[in-house]
């Protein structure tokens, strides 16, 4: 996997709220917000008319007792609706983070995350060539796809001690096509390899399940469902996620082709 290294690209916050009582919410972006994002010739899938809106992906740690809900006959994924026109997807990572992780590890554990998703389909979903900007901010509208660690929303508030992590996504409603993603990995836990160091936050486990959500994919909380890279709720030591089950296959299959 190759990295570069790129200078600082700043941009102007969006308001991202972390609710504690849903697992996703949408937000439009306000007129403010688009009178000051960046240009809509900076990614050719926004029109001179465009509109975006958010939606807030919050993962949440298992919480005891059995969480979800049941189904008869469970289909064990959900689209969004929403989808990538333009592929590959190019990303960015900040891997400062508060436990001494290595740039090297969080980098190629969030690339295997992504790789992952782009080996059960014949479109290459994300770029191979993955840039490392420490500077990088999540939470900003500025069709640059960041990775980071954080234990903030944009708004500055605290994230609370049951979110492992946030995936945001902005769409445009014309076309119903995905135009950015940033995920933010909540720095409160314990990070590191589950398979090596056992009773910590897996990065790659976490990673996993946040790419299906830029790819597309929305949570699953059915427990019959429970087993899938998208269910969601995760624990320390949980590796599960790494690899895909067939419903997260068939949900991806649907966007992007076998």
């Amino acid at each position: 996997m190759k990295f570069i290294h790129i200078l600082t690209i700043s941009g102007i916050a969006i308001l991202l709220c972390i609710i504690a009582v849903s697992g996703s919410m949408v937000i439009p972006l306000s007129d403010t917000g688009k009178e000051h994002s960046q240009a809509p010739e900076y990614s050719p899938a926004i029109d001179e008319n465009y509109n975006l809106e958010r939606i807030d992906f919050i993962h949440y740690a298992k919480p005891t007792g059995s969480p979800g809900k049941p189904a008869k006959s469970p289909t064990c994924y959900k689209l969004m609706g929403v989808s990538w026109k333009s592929l590959p997807v190019s990303y960015v990572i900040n891997t400062t983070n508060g436990g001494g992780l290595t740039e090297s590890f969080v980098g190629t554990a969030m690339t295997t995350g992504a790789e992952t998703w782009d080996g059960q389909t014949s479109k290459e979903l994300f770029s191979n060539s993955v840039a490392i900007d420490n500077n990088a901010r999540y939470g900003i509208q500025d069709f640059k796809n960041v990775i980071a660690f954080g234990t903030e929303d944009a708004d500055g508030n605290p994230l609370p001690e049951n979110v492992i992590a946030v995936t945001s996504v902005w769409w445009n409603p014309r076309g119903r096509q995905i135009v950015e993603f940033d995920m933010v990995f909540n720095n409160k836990w314990s990070w590191g390899d589950a398979g090596e160091e056992g009773y910590v936050m897996d990065v790659q486990n976490i990673a996993t399940h946040e790419m299906g959500h830029a790819v597309g994919l929305a949570d699953i909380y059915t427990t019959t469902c429970s087993a899938v890279t998208m269910f969601g709720y995760s624990e320390e030591g949980e590796i599960s996620k790494r690899t895909l089950e067939q419903p997260d296959i068939i949900g991806l299959q649907q966007m992007y082709g076998a």
